[in-house]
């Protein structure tokens, strides 16, 4: 803590070589030097060291996050709730996880008390629509579903209004939660979600088509179609047909759509630093 404390009071040097190499030892303390950095931040009133302490500040939370990303990434699990977690920390820093995770554990737990075992598998759907549509009233934005702030599940968990990807994500996130088998489509224009065939569909000899039971869309209050009507959506719209459109995608898949799409709402609204930073994101999500 004394080098920390040594090292901030060293950031009002004029000197821009120096203060980078200030910098660059602040860097090398990893997360830890935030907390310090900021209450700096509110004891000064020197505008050139508190310019310079959002910078290091920025960086260091930067770096965090690209570590946790890619760790991420690497695991086995890929959870969807913790990588979307991640991912909307990227926007906003000082994300509150633990009420987030409240959240999501009270919207599971109102659609697995009206779960069970004998209910079918579109019976099962009907249940989740009820309770995140029906009950919670969370409803998709049609207006104006590219503005970054509908893109994130902080706000959407407070709001209840969300665009397809995040509403989508969240549907599978709460799926995922209970053990059903949702998972994402990665379509063209459109995020749509898909249930999977479980184990005990293969008794008996029987044999399915496709690992598709039918398709879901969360943004249309879980909406349920299938195969046919994607292909009919597909001509209608001129997009050239991909098997991708059709089978599940994986949640590393899905965060890099998720992603991608923000990025095309941080260049649509002129913030091109944040775009800039968000394209080493989506290089990490492979």
């Amino acid at each position: 803590m004394d080098k920390i404390n040594l090292l901030i009071h060293l950031l009002d040097d004029p000197d821009q070589e120096a203060f980078m190499q200030v910098s660059r030892e602040i860097l090398t303390l990893g997360i830890p030097a935030v907390e310090p950095l900021e209450e700096a931040w509110f004891n000064t009133n020197d505008l050139l060291t508190r310019q310079r302490i959002e910078e290091i500040v920025h960086s260091l939370q930067y770096e965090d996050l690209y570590s946790e990303l890619s760790f991420w990434v690497e695991s086995e699990s890929h959870d969807l709730l913790r990588g979307f977690i991640i991912a909307n920390r990227f926007h906003y820093p000082n994300l509150d996880a633990a009420k987030i995770l409240a959240d999501v554990n009270k919207l599971t737990r109102s659609v697995w008390l009206e779960l069970n075992e004998n209910l079918t598998s579109l019976e099962k759907i009907k249940v989740l629509n009820h309770v995140l549509f029906g009950v919670n009233e969370i409803s998709g934005e049609i207006e104006n579903s590219h503005i970054p702030e509908h893109f994130f599940l902080n706000n959407l968990l407070q709001s209840k209004h969300g665009n397809a990807i995040s509403i989508g994500i969240l549907y599978i996130i709460v799926a995922e939660r209970l053990k059903l088998p949702i998972k994402g489509v990665d379509l063209a224009g459109n995020f749509i979600t898909c249930f999977t065939h479980l184990p005990s569909d293969f008794e008996d000899g029987y044999k399915p088509v496709s690992e598709v039971k039918f398709y879901i869309n969360p943004f249309a209050r879980g909406a349920v179609f299938t195969r046919k009507e994607i292909q009919l959506y597909l001509e209608k719209t001129g997009i050239e047909p991909a098997e991708s459109y059709f089978r599940p995608a994986s949640n590393v898949i899905v965060l890099k759509r998720w992603c991608s799409q923000l990025l095309h709402a941080y260049q649509e609204h002129g913030m091109y630093i944040k775009a800039k930073e968000l394209k080493s994101f989506i290089r990490i999500l492979k």
